[in-house]
């Protein structure tokens, strides 16, 4: 397709918030075949996917198909991507189970899925809050090494979380090194039919993403594993089944949580928030660039909120932008939005007529379906390049992974931002600067950092920040100017500070400017700005604090600043 169905450009007020009135008067017949197709393969993503990330959350399998239905009717409505599919994520999943379960100690499984409708509520209000302030930035706070990091500690933690259903055992629980601690453990009570339908279930499964990508292989695989154990005497071998799975669509009801447990669900929604918007928009960026597309990531906030909204309201869990099932989508030739429709009357279509299918699958299966989902999270070449290009930026993504590891899932989501916003900062209040040299045979100025072979002009200090100039960094930009001077050989006698790389200045940087340029001038040493844009000069201005610069121009050159200091010296 040679132009973006989904945009036109027309920004009315009934587009802007609900995108389907702008793609879908102008929508192509030509689009329906791929989107039927796409939709079809999807739905046949999401059935295994949904009941299994169902189990990770701790809940019964129908719930993952309700989340994944009502936030594929959502999309359609205010999803601004055509490729992106919304639904149930395993990190999703596990970090409302880990963080729920902390909160509903002893109580029943009906509290319990009672909470996390709550909790999937309050994300999806948090969401929309975010969107009526325009906080689609806030994305921009956690980095991508991060969440690779996170990313990788996630898959680790989720495989350990499904081992003991793979292997037929019960009772492990805690951290990753304690679950994996407890079924190495008791490795002796493995129930060998369920290991050995889990383990021919990940070797389908892991022969299907390898050379099959475009057949639905964990559709197959589940169908083929509940045929077989309801042919078999495998159930009375020890082999744990999901049992009968309530047919109908999703019940829509308001979740009330527990008297006094709202404070508790608060923390854990926005942290569920965080990581359901990064993920979803993530997965929006990628394949907007992979198709020249707009991206409106105040817009995704909404679709969001009212998906999680809808999940929540319709006793599901938390649902995000899937990487994975987008992936697919894109890979058959979705055209549309109308992939997530055609996925949501497929699956309306199985929850009313079909439920019976799943009554003697394995849960074994659906282990093997979560193991191989979440191997694609550890990206090695990505933590790999992250190691040789930054080592700060390695830290931070492994911060992110022992955090999940260590602490478990929602530990490691504010470990994660926490570590994503001390980077913002330290980089900010020590921010790159360099000494300038004069570039041989030109007029221009280098770093002698990186090119010794630039010259030094006898007595006189050239310096540039690469950053804007503020109160976290003001205070380090003067000790270091000030130690410059105190280090050079050779007396200085001028101070040139380069403004090319430091477009604005805060109130705190003018005053330091200015006691910066008193302070040397009591030592006898000249200071002088070059290139310094008009908001500078503005604000130095406002602040009262242009008095040293009164009678010079502060937007010339180095090399006209240098020259005029000579002549007038």
């Amino acid at each position: 397709m040679e132009s973006d169905p989904t945009h036109d450009g027309r920004n009315g007020p009934v587009e802007a918030v609900l995108p389907i009135a702008d793609w879908l008067p102008r929508y192509d017949r030509s689009w329906l075949p791929a989107d039927v197709l796409a939709g079809i393969t999807v739905a046949a993503a999401v059935l295994p996917e949904g009941m299994a990330y169902a189990s990770l959350a701790g809940l019964p399998p129908e719930t993952g198909l309700y989340a994944g239905l009502l936030a594929l009717v959502v999309y359609v409505f205010v999803g601004t991507s055509r490729q992106v599919i919304y639904g149930p994520t395993s990190a999703l999943a596990v970090l409302v189970a880990t963080g729920v379960g902390s909160v509903a100690v002893g109580g029943s499984l009906t509290e319990y899925a009672t909470l996390i409708g709550a909790t999937t509520v309050l994300v999806g209000v948090i969401s929309v809050i975010a969107w009526l302030f325009r906080l689609g930035f806030v994305v921009n706070f956690i980095s991508e090494s991060v969440l690779t990091g996170f990313s990788a500690g996630a898959a680790l933690y989720i495989t350990a979380t499904q081992l003991d259903k793979l292997v037929g055992i019960s009772g492990a629980s805690g951290t990753f090194f304690e679950r994996v601690g407890f079924v190495v453990t008791h490795l002796g009570a493995t129930n060998f039919p369920t290991l050995g339908i889990g383990l021919g279930a990940l070797v389908l499964l892991a022969l299907g993403e390898r050379y099959a990508k475009r057949v639905p292989t964990a559709l197959i695989v589940v169908l083929l594993a509940t045929g077989l154990v309801a042919v078999t005497d495998l159930q009375r071998r020890g082999v744990t089944v999901v049992g009968r799975i309530p047919s109908g669509l999703p019940p829509i009801s308001m979740p009330t949580p527990p008297t006094g447990t709202l404070p508790d669900l608060v923390p854990l929604a926005f942290a569920l928030f965080l990581l359901s918007y990064v993920e979803g928009m993530g997965a929006v960026e990628t394949f907007a660039r992979r198709h020249d597309q707009r991206v409106d990531a105040d817009q995704e906030l909404l679709a969001d909120g009212l998906t999680n909204i809808a999940a929540g309201l319709g006793h599901g869990f938390v649902v995000g932008g899937s990487m994975s099932r987008s992936a697919l989508n894109d890979e058959i030739g979705g055209e549309t939005q109308l992939v997530s429709g055609v996925s949501a009357v497929v699956l309306a279509l199985v929850l009313v007529f079909f439920t019976d299918l799943f009554t003697t699958l394995p849960e074994t299966v659906l282990a093997a379906v979560v193991i191989v989902a979440v191997a694609g999270l550890v990206d090695v070449p990505e933590l790999r390049r992250i190691y040789r290009l930054d080592t700060l930026e390695f830290v931070t993504a492994a911060s992110a992974f022992l955090g999940v590891l260590i602490f478990g899932m929602l530990a490691g989501v504010f470990i994660g931002v926490f570590v994503s916003l001390l980077v913002v900062v330290g980089r900010a209040t020590y921010p790159n600067t360099a000494t300038l040299g004069r570039v041989p045979g030109s007029d221009e100025f280098g770093d002698l950092s990186r090119h010794p072979e630039n010259e030094r002009v006898p007595g006189v200090l050239v310096y540039r920040v690469d950053a804007e100039l503020f109160f976290a960094n003001a205070p380090t930009i003067r000790a270091e100017v000030i130690d410059a001077v105190n280090d050079r050989e050779t007396p200085v006698s001028l101070v040139v500070f380069d403004m090319r790389s430091s477009p604005t200045i805060d109130l705190t940087a003018a005053d330091m400017l200015a006691s910066l340029a008193e302070d040397l001038d009591e030592r006898g040493i000249d200071f002088r700005l070059a290139e310094a844009d008009g908001a500078v000069r503005d604000v130095l201005t406002a602040a009262d604090a242009s008095g040293p610069f009164d009678d010079m121009p502060l937007n010339e050159r180095v090399v006209i600043v240098i020259e005029e200091w000579e002549r007038n010296r």
